[in-house]
């Protein structure tokens, strides 16, 4: 018995995050009441404080069980890169954007933490370290795709010394471009097969 009283109270922490995300990403944060998610969840506001101590409790829970699986998809291609390191990058640029646009909880956790993440919100002010942080860790990941693909010699090299190194910020920007647009104009930006385009076009614009 108490093992099933542990597997429901799971549940509900689940439904809970599911419907605050979904939530957050359509109204944001701070013009979403915990009396609407716990209504939205069909559980009672005391069962949502059981689980969440208040808001910043359960944006931060969201936030640490929602994480976009980016380490994943970065291992497989830092595997593939061995064999072309500037197709890798195609590889991993292409399933960050399918992954996000491709899953509702993923692009959800998107609008939420890197489409809002400029909006005035304590919850969110209080994870601005923790999100600089997740957005370092992709520019580490796509510095050692572009080392790599240096060191095969399918891009340019790099900058005389003196100036800044941005190819690997330029792809976060890119992906942060593809995603946020095919998000908010997706007139401008129609899915994979576009998005594909543009990357190839930059590619093609860096390589030797």
């Amino acid at each position: 018995m108490a093992r099933r009283t542990k597997e429901q109270a799971e549940q509900t922490k689940q439904a809970l995050l599911d419907t605050a995300l979904e939530m957050f990403s359509q109204q944001g944060i701070s013009q979403t009441s915990l009396k609407s998610i716990a209504a939205g969840a069909e559980v009672t506001h005391g069962a949502l404080y059981w689980h969440f101590k208040n808001r910043s409790d359960l944006v931060e829970n969201l936030y640490y069980e929602r994480r976009l699986p980016l380490e994943e998809v970065f291992l497989d291609q830092l595997q593939a890169a061995r064999q072309s390191a500037v197709v890798a990058i195609k590889q991993f640029l292409l399933e960050w954007f399918d992954l996000v646009l491709g899953d509702d909880r993923y692009r959800q956790r998107w609008q939420v933490f890197h489409q809002q993440s400029g909006v005035v919100c304590p919850e969110l002010a209080s994870l601005s370290e923790q999100i600089t942080e997740e957005r370092t860790q992709w520019l580490v990941s796509l510095s050692k795709l572009v080392k790599k693909a240096r060191k095969q010699k399918q891009i340019a090299a790099k900058p005389n010394k003196g100036k800044p190194d941005l190819l690997a910020d330029n792809l976060l920007v890119l992906m942060y471009s593809l995603i946020n647009t095919s998000l908010m104009t997706p007139a401008l930006c129609k899915g994979h097969k576009q998005a594909e385009q543009v990357i190839d076009t930059y590619l093609k614009g860096v390589s030797r």
